[in-house]
């Protein structure tokens, strides 16, 4: 963009976890104009007032502000009614994943968006760190040779802003995605094993067991575990690569003879000194490059089809339903 573009209006909805970092990113943007906070609860406004934002109780209000475009951050099974009120007006959205709280309603989403020739990006963050991207463009690089598994753990404790998703929607989809994202492959549910261990009323904790195209896939979510993981495990027949999300770090280590020893001290230095090599990866917060290609898509450049979304989506929801049919055990879903 050239210096004399205009300022691209821009407001967030939900002053929550996720909506607070938006605005900070937006708020520090050079080619943006941040509006300001949508936010139906006065405490969330009046943090949000205290940070120097400018606060509105709703989005007419917003949208009678004059913004071009704005970040739904709001729980999921209200996205898709507040996002309605902002297609009405032609403004250009960016949805928090998982886009809707059932793929009923994400298709109904973007099929508005699509009559409406309104702009529409998910907020899948993790396509936009740049540990994965690196692993993504190594992996299609024929590095790692064909793929054989994967392993994704997403755990941690329980988000007391949480009320109206289950681990699967709420976190587990961001794994789904990535191993789209890396494989390219549509992704079929083959196992799924789950259930509730603190809550009451939603999943908590589950394991998918995947197939993108050949390749076998786990991940593991739960809000059980007292330790904060993010990983990522990749096995192919000319290597291996693991990633950590939170630290933006990922290593390769490629395919060699194992050579047999009797020696027990051998063998543990050889555990110990492993031959994993670092990645190169330029760090940077994901949500800032998110917010920049959503600003440069409402200004007529490439984004990513929404219907991303869908495919995350769907495992979710065929997940669920597998683990809701039979709580204690696990079942086959023949999908592929």
């Amino acid at each position: 963009m050239n210096g004399s573009a205009r300022r691209l209006r821009i407001g967030v909805v939900g002053f929550g976890s996720i909506g607070r970092h938006h605005a900070r990113n937006l708020s520090a943007m050079s080619d943006v104009d941040f509006v300001g906070i949508v936010d139906p609860a006065p405490l969330a406004r009046s943090q949000a007032a205290a940070l120097g934002y400018r606060t509105f109780s709703s989005s007419a209000a917003l949208l009678d502000a004059g913004v071009e475009a704005a970040v739904i951050s709001v729980p999921t099974s209200l996205h898709e009614d507040v996002a309605d009120e902002f297609i009405d007006r032609s403004c250009a959205l960016l949805v928090e994943k998982p886009i809707a709280h059932t793929m009923v309603a994400a298709k109904r989403l973007i099929a508005r968006c699509q009559r409406a020739g309104v702009p529409l990006m998910v907020g899948y963050v993790e396509r936009y760190n740049p540990a994965m991207e690196v692993v993504r463009d190594f992996v299609a690089g024929g590095s790692l040779g064909r793929l054989i598994s994967m392993s994704a753990r997403r755990v941690g404790a329980l988000p007391p802003r949480i009320r109206d998703a289950s681990v699967l929607i709420d976190i587990g989809v961001h794994d789904i995605d990535m191993v789209a994202f890396i494989t390219g492959a549509r992704l079929n549910l083959l196992a799924a094993q789950g259930g509730m261990a603190v809550l009451d009323d939603r999943l908590d904790f589950a394991t998918l067991l995947l197939d993108a195209a050949g390749c076998v896939v786990s991940i593991e979510a739960n809000w059980i575990t007292p330790v904060k993981l993010r990983e990522l495990s990749i096995t192919g027949t000319r290597g291996y690569c693991r990633v950590d999300y939170i630290t933006q770090e990922a290593w390769f280590a490629p395919g060699q003879r194992y050579e047999p020893t009797s020696d027990y001290e051998e063998l543990v230095k050889q555990y110990k000194e492993g031959s994993l090599i670092a990645l190169p990866v330029e760090k940077r917060e994901p949500l800032a490059r998110e917010l920049e290609v959503f600003v440069h898509g409402v200004r007529g450049g490439p984004l990513p089809s929404p219907s991303i979304a869908l495919a995350s989506l769907r495992i979710a929801e065929e997940a669920t339903d597998v683990i809701n049919r039979v709580p204690t055990s696990m079942q086959i879903q023949g999908t592929a």
